[in-house]
């Protein structure tokens, strides 16, 4: 089993937003920054547009688990 470790850089956080435009496309705009501006996240909702903030993490995979998971035998080499 394979499992992951999330850290946030806690020094200079990251948000990223994501802008949900509802038009033909369903396009998605992705800005990534330190400090929110939350007046310009207003007027985009009051355009019609959806707004998911988060914080950026780094991942860091716990190299124990990834070496196990190495050395297990493919099953697609064995199974056919």
């Amino acid at each position: 089993m394979l499992r992951k470790v999330i850290q946030v850089d806690e020094e200079r956080p990251v948000f990223q937003l994501f802008f949900l435009k509802d038009n033909e496309s369903q396009s998605v705009e992705i800005v990534e920054i330190e400090e929110i501006d939350f007046r310009g996240v207003k007027e985009r909702l009051e355009q019609g547009e959806s707004v998911f903030i988060t914080l950026k993490r780094k991942e860091k995979v716990e190299t124990r688990l990834v070496k196990e998971e190495a050395l297990a035998e493919p099953w697609y080499f064995t199974r056919i």
